[in-house]
Parts: C-alpha cells; sequence; structure tokens
C-alpha cells in the first residue's frame, strides 16, 4: 500500500496511476473519486470520512489479492494520517510519499490544468503552505520539481523497496 500525498499540482494523480501500473494485480484510489460520491452536504456530517473510506476500499482491494494499492489524497498535516491508519485493517504494509516542489512550480502546473476539474485558486497557496509546516511529518518527500514523472516514479519505487516511507508495517511485517 502506497500512500501519494501532496499539494494540488505536484503530480499526485499521474504519479500514482503510473505507480499503481507496475503491479500484477493493481488499483489505483484517488481521493477526488471518494469525493465525487457526495452530491449535497448542507447539514452537519462526520468529518475524516474520505481518508476511512479510502482505508476501507483500499483493505477490501488487499483482501481480494492485489499485490499493490496506491491511493493519491492531500494530507496537510498528520490528522488525517491518523483517521486513515484507524480505519485501516489490512494486512499489508503502508508507505507515505509526499511529493513536494516549491509554490511557484506547483502554481504553474496547477494553470495548465484542463477539463478535469475546476481551478483551485487560492486553496492551492493554503494547501501548500498548510503542508510545508508539517511536511516534516508527512512521510517520505520527494521533490518533483523539474524532473520527469519517470524519475519520480523510479525514485518512490526504489525508497519503498527499501522500507522507507514506511508508517505502519502491516500484519506480514510484525
Amino acid at each position: 500500500m502506497i500512500i501519494v500525498n501532496g499539494p494540488a499540482g505536484v503530480g499526485k494523480t499521474t504519479t500514482a496511476r503510473s505507480l499503481a501500473a507496475m503491479g500484477r494485480s493493481s488499483a489505483c484510489v484517488h481521493g477526488d473519486d471518494l469525493k465525487s460520491l457526495i452530491v449535497r452536504r448542507d447539514a452537519p456530517v462526520a468529518t475524516g470520512l474520505g481518508y476511512r473510506n479510502a482505508a476501507t476500499v483500499a483493505g477490501n482491494f488487499i483482501a481480494g489479492g492485489y499485490d499493490l494499492v496506491v491511493f493519491d489524497y492531500v494530507f496537510e498535516d498528520p490528522t488525517g494520517l491518523e483517521v486513515f491508519l484507524d480505519a485501516y485493517t489490512a494486512s499489508a504494509p503502508v508507505h507515505l510519499f509526499t511529493l513536494w516542489a516549491d509554490l511557484p512550480t506547483v502554481l504553474a502546473r496547477e494553470a495548465l490544468r484542463h477539463g478535469t476539474r475546476r481551478p483551485l485558486g487560492d486553496r492551492v497557496r493554503a494547501c501548500h503552505a498548510a503542508m510545508e509546516s508539517h511536511l516534516d511529518e508527512l512521510g517520505e518527500v520527494v521533490d518533483t520539481s523539474d524532473r520527469d514523472l519517470r524519475a519520480v516514479v523510479a525514485e518512490v519505487c526504489l525508497r519503498a523497496s527499501t522500507g522507507s516511507g514506511l508508517i505502519h508495517p502491516g500484519s506480514a511485517v510484525r
């Protein structure tokens, strides 16, 4: 199980899909897809459902025999990770990698998005600032500045294979 974290525009979804494509039986769970299930939210509801739902979906894929599950989402601080890990009951170890680039790079990439979703505007700056203040608590940081997709994917694979970014050992390792 690999979590790909990072601010909008850093390359999470592209990296996550490329990582998942490397498995024999693999799945890629996108946080944005889980958010799209919400049709309306005008009354108070539980918070953290995206993290809990992702942990449940990932666990179901693992229990079903998938050898690699990749989850891409935004964890601005460790609170969301705690919610995810509390709901995660699968036996596979979990690695967390936070993709990172400086704010001008992230803003430029975000501006190039077409049609996949509405622009996030000031939310990109706020998310980047929040993550930057917790970067040392968000797993292994992988710099995506001036790097192509293959180099980023290769680095994540190498680090995961050596045990880097491990945040949950899974029952197979205990």
